[in-house]
């Protein structure tokens, strides 16, 4: 999509089956290597509100907020096909354009697994329900909680001292890409059978932690 806008300047039209899952992943990255101000800690936040809160990505039913075995969904349906790691697989993605060139975000890799892990906490509003009206009318969320962007930005270990801003876009040949692709083990392994208490610390910001 990226390439198809920048080198062939055609528009490109996006829509999966709903347009809310694999449609804002992809329409998410393809602006992340576009345009810079989506690589900068306050784009993503702007990037992620818009692709995917605004566009109504159900995060209540795909990360199944609160719900037990016998429970059903927000909308009152019980269906556990329903639940799926949509942005789990977006932060993943991230992960790996980080990983391959870290100066060119100003977020890094820990900033990421960070939200990754509160998108299931529920600790912070910001990721609750399945729309905006659940989450301003019924829920009262903006009100009631706090936001998860405030909560990161305040946290100078998720921010990348080296970031260079520049104005370019990154288009990288697909194969060099491909080759770079490795395990986000900080997130997939977090909960392995091996001990990972240090791991888990290491999600807190060092003010939180009581001695």
């Amino acid at each position: 999509v990226a390439y198809t806008l920048q080198v062939s300047r055609i528009p490109v039209l996006l829509h999966c089956s709903h347009g809310w899952d694999r449609t804002s992943q992809v329409a998410a990255l393809s602006q992340l290597l576009l345009d810079p101000y989506y690589r900068t800690i306050a784009g993503l936040a702007c990037l992620i509100d818009k692709d995917f809160l605004s566009f109504g990505h159900p995060f209540h039913t795909r990360c199944a907020h609160g719900e037990g075995k016998d429970s059903g969904t927000s909308s009152g349906l019980s269906d556990e096909g329903q639940v799926s790691p949509i942005f789990l697989q977006f932060l993943d993605c991230l992960y790996q354009l980080v990983s391959l060139l870290p100066d060119k975000f100003e977020f890094n890799t820990h900033y990421l697994l960070v939200l990754s892990e509160h998108v299931y906490a529920c600790r912070f509003g910001t990721l609750l329900c399945d729309t905006e009206r659940e989450r301003d009318l019924v829920a009262g969320i903006r009100q009631r909680t706090h936001s998860i962007w405030d909560y990161l930005e305040s946290r100078d270990d998720c921010r990348n001292p080296n970031f260079e801003a520049s104005e370019g876009v990154l288009l990288m040949p697909l194969p060099l890409l491909l080759r770079h692709i490795h395990l986000w083990k900080d997130r997939h392994c977090l909960y392995g059978p091996k001990a990972v208490g240090l791991q888990l610390l290491s999600l807190l910001d060092p003010s939180e932690l009581v001695l």
